[in-house]
């Protein structure tokens, strides 16, 4: 949720960190800036079609095949309905603008282009309003598995199906209505919670650990590992907010709620107590 990364050269838009899986690859550098310039001059209305390649579209079909099985054994019950009423195609890259009718006639949810990673306080803020600032592009082509940076895998993978459940939504907003009024310091606070929460956030469904954060459901990596790999900590709203991440590597704790219930009236109650409101 901050700015974004470091090297392209002097009219470039977006920067890539040497590290960074398409660093040399010039065509996907000069593609990225097509895409982030096109999120950059998006003025309201439909969202424009980004004209995806065949090789794109091949990396998503690339990660479903592989998320689908993990999706089975280590996602909450709900989410598997949940992304069969979404309708996500799984051989090409949805647009966003057909996402967002069916977010809308669902739960009032859209997906608004953005060119990259953004402000913390200004990607909460705008989900107050229904609103969940998206990227498009996709990740290098060389490691299909693999992300540095959210792309339009993790937006609508993880993310997007997620909007279709009521308690995610309502979480999703709380967050937006809180950054609209926290100072820097709580800003802070609901970065690190979002993250542990909405991004890599689990859950127990029948004495079985499940993962419900968007950054788990939908990284290859990730989903397959984290449960023997992390450190499974108790959900701990305070020290959650008190602990920081790093976006770039797997992440070696994860905080597990006894149960969706005890998830959503935790935080829905922590939430509310920025708006002066202690109710969930």
């Amino acid at each position: 949720m901050t700015d974004s990364a470091h090297a392209g050269g002097a009219d470039s838009l977006v920067d890539l960190d040497q590290d960074h899986p398409g660093f040399r690859d010039a065509a996907y550098r000069a593609r990225r800036n097509t895409i982030a310039r096109a999120a950059l001059e998006y003025g309201g209305g439909p969202v424009p079609e980004v004209p995806y390649t065949e090789e794109e579209h091949a990396v998503w079909a690339e990660v479903w095949r592989a998320l689908e099985p993990l999706h089975q054994d280590w996602a909450p019950r709900g989410f598997l309905v949940l992304h069969h009423r979404l309708g996500l195609d799984r051989e090409r890259i949805p647009q966003l603008e057909v996402v967002n009718q069916r977010l809308m006639e669902v739960c009032g949810f859209k997906m608004l282009p953005v060119a990259g990673l953004i402000e913390a306080r200004t990607f909460l803020s705008y989900l107050a309003d229904g609103v969940f600032l998206s990227t498009q592009y996709i990740r290098h082509h060389s490691v299909p598995l693999y992300t540095p940076e959210p792309d339009v895998v993790h937006e609508l993978i993880g993310h997007a199906a997620s909007f279709t459940h009521p308690m995610i939504v309502e979480l999703n907003r709380a967050f937006g209505r809180a950054a609209r009024v926290a100072d820097d310091s709580g800003i802070q606070r609901l970065e690190r919670v979002y993250w542990w929460t909405m991004e890599f956030g689990a859950l127990r469904e029948d004495g079985t650990v499940k993962a419900f954060g968007a950054g788990l459901l939908s990284s290859f990596g990730e989903l397959g590992s984290f449960a023997e790999r992390a450190e499974l900590r108790p959900f701990d709203l305070p020290t959650m907010a008190v602990t920081d991440y790093d976006p770039t590597d797997y992440q070696p704790v994860v905080y597990v709620a006894e149960s969706w219930e005890e998830m959503y009236y935790e935080l829905a109650e922590w939430l509310a107590g920025f708006v002066g409101d202690p109710s969930p």
